[in-house]
């Protein structure tokens, strides 16, 4: 094979390799007001919630929704092809399975939903309208009946891999200089 048959041939299967699936996704408005960057932003209190100091959230649903909801952002965004690394974001998506499970979501719901879902519960929770958050726990994201995942999150035992993921994100933001700092 020439050198120019070898240079074809690699970029044919370079244009074939379609990467990892893009995931759309959005935060809320308020969510994270006044960032430059949602994703940095997202993944340090994801960070620092779910990886430094998960005990702080015991007994705290609402804060657990949100870190989790925070996590869900980091690892669709991470995975969007915005990293010269990709490796982050594909750790992120492999821990998001296992945080779900801990959280007491679905695995295979679509990202926006997930988001979305804890977004409500964490505004309900953090209202004390018992009755939205009932609602908000009924979402088709949510196993079993409202009570099953908000006792999941209050008692939220963060899995490795979610915690793997994020260091390398953080990390992996820190090399690409995209912080805001």
């Amino acid at each position: 094979m020439t050198r120019r048959g070898a240079l074809l041939g690699a970029l044919a299967l370079a244009a074939c390799d379609e990467g990892p699936k893009v995931e759309p996704v959005s935060l809320p408005v308020a969510a994270l007001r006044g960032t430059a960057d949602p994703l940095w932003q997202a993944a340090e209190i994801a960070s620092f919630a779910l990886a430094m100091r998960p005990q702080n959230l015991e007994g705290k649903p609402a804060e657990a929704a949100f870190a989790v909801m925070l996590y869900e952002y980091a690892a669709a965004e991470a995975g969007n092809g915005r990293l010269h690394d990709q490796n982050p974001g594909r750790l992120m998506r492999e821990g998001r399975p296992h945080l779900r499970a801990a959280a007491g979501l679905i695995g295979e719901a679509e990202p926006q939903r997930v988001i979305d879902a804890l977004w409500s519960v964490t505004e309900a929770l953090r209202r004390g309208d018992e009755a939205a958050s009932r609602a908000a726990f009924s979402a088709p994201v949510f196993r079993g009946p409202p009570e099953v995942p908000r006792a999941a999150l209050s008692r939220l035992v963060v899995p490795p891999q979610a915690v793997r993921g994020l260091r390398a994100l953080r990390e992996a933001l820190a090399r690409d200089q995209l912080s805001p700092r």
